[in-house]
């Protein structure tokens, strides 16, 4: 997570990852776990249930990701997916 988010109250931190949540319902995806991690550059874990197909996956994180837009990278430096089929 970038320095601009960890700065952040922990009421504004638990917000954000509650209107995250909310973009993945809307994009058809089930949140299973919320959590932190030890090791490794990626500040946080998240295991989605795609209920629908990849496709549903890759839309919703271009939009939680801000991609495409200025607001891009504001959040997370380091993104790894990993698919468990």
């Amino acid at each position: 997570m970038t320095p601009e988010f960890l700065k952040q109250s922990q009421e504004e931190r638990e917000a954000q990852i509650l209107r995250w949540r909310e973009i993945a319902k809307k994009h058809g995806l089930k949140t299973l776990f919320w959590g932190s991690t030890i090791g490794v550059k990626e500040g946080g874990v998240v295991v989605f249930e795609v209920v629908k197909n990849h496709d549903s996956y890759t839309e919703f994180q271009r939009e939680w990701l801000s991609l495409g837009t200025s607001d891009a990278g504001r959040y997370f430096e380091y993104i790894r997916t990993i698919s468990v089929h």
